[in-house]
């Protein structure tokens, strides 16, 4: 209180100081800025329109339409390694799986990376025939999925397919490796199955053109539906039909979700002549299913000609257990004898 009856005083003060003299005192906290206008100027109005940054454009991504020089020199081809991370669980449930798949590494330039790619022929292959073709993401995790998938075919409930996924080698962060190539540039893996892994795999092995899977679980699913949604602009026709297995829909690209990806290909016009097989867990939450259906809702509304989709919701699976009954159910579906 003492302090603040003292500066009163200094003002009175001053204020005394300043009648008297003619002077004109001014305190700091009123004090005119150079750059303010005093009492007596007029403010004139703005006519300047405050200018929006332009977006700079993303720039044009150019893809080889096939395997460059340096892609096809990089590749080999081996047995199942003994190394690899699920060899021993494979090896538990089919003894034989040495024996019918090959291992593959093939390094793409524009993802400059290396992937570790496994195929596996049909009980009964013939050279002298064509057959559709499975493309699984996250192989990292399919072998076992091979075995069960070979054992249908041989109990003739499906037909004979030729089974391909596509993982990574040993060591790898998985979990971030993956949402690189599904969700942080999807447009790159994609270009890398349709441009050069399926032809490679189509010179070497007698694969209809016609009737190729894509299946994909999780952020895969979220990229079966990336992959659906660009079916008319990047390996227009490649895939027939696709699985996504709980696909995680809360995933984004960039400030784009499916939702929005689905937008702009229907505003496009080109409906694809394709079949979806879409599933979700029983044991998953209301509000994670919610966005699955909800999309499928969408895709009902639009009735868009050659699209046959199927939603399944498995009882009793998780999501982390889904995909196994997802993609017997899907090739049942897409392949039943």
């Amino acid at each position: 209180m003492k302090k603040l009856r003292f500066c009163g005083s200094v003002l009175v003060v001053a204020l005394f100081l300043s009648s008297c003299s003619g002077a004109s005192v001014v305190t700091s906290a009123s004090a005119p800025s150079s750059d303010a206008p005093t009492s007596e100027q007029t403010i004139a109005p703005s006519t300047t329109k405050r200018q929006l940054p332009t977006p700079t454009p993303e720039p044009v991504r150019i893809y080889a339409e096939s395997l460059t020089e340096k892609e096809r020199e990089s590749i080999t081809i081996g047995v199942l390694s003994p190394e690899h991370e699920y060899y021993e669980g494979a090896v538990e449930s089919d003894p034989q799986i040495v024996d019918y798949v090959t291992e593959i590494s093939i390094y793409d330039e524009e993802i400059d990376d290396t992937f570790i790619v496994h195929v596996a022929l049909p009980p009964n292959f013939s050279s002298g025939k064509t057959y559709p073709l499975v493309v699984m993401t996250d192989g990292i995790w399919r072998l076992h999925d091979f075995t069960v998938l070979r054992k249908m075919m041989a109990d003739q409930e499906i037909e004979e397919l030729i089974l391909v996924s596509v993982g990574y080698p040993n060591g790898y962060d998985y979990e971030r490796i993956r949402e690189r190539d599904f969700t942080d540039d999807p447009e790159s893996f994609l270009h890398f199955l349709v441009d050069n892994l399926i032809p490679y795999i189509s010179e070497n092995h007698p694969v209809d053109p016609e009737r190729i899977t894509l299946t994909g679980h999780s952020l895969g699913g979220y990229f079966a539906f990336y992959a659906l949604f660009h079916s008319d602009t990047i390996g227009k026709g490649t895939f027939e039909s696709y699985l996504a297995a709980s696909p995680w829909l809360q995933a984004m690209t960039g400030l784009k979700n499916a939702d929005n990806y689905e937008q702009e290909f229907f505003e496009r016009g080109q409906p694809p002549v394709a079949r979806m097989y879409v599933t979700a867990g029983g044991q998953e939450s209301v509000n994670y299913k919610a966005r699955i259906t909800g999309l499928c809702t969408t895709l009902t509304e639009r009735s868009y000609d050659g699209l046959e989709l199927t939603y399944d919701d498995i009882e009793g699976e998780s999501h982390n257990s889904v995909f196994g009954p997802s993609v017997t159910d899907a090739l049942r579906t897409f392949y039943g004898t």
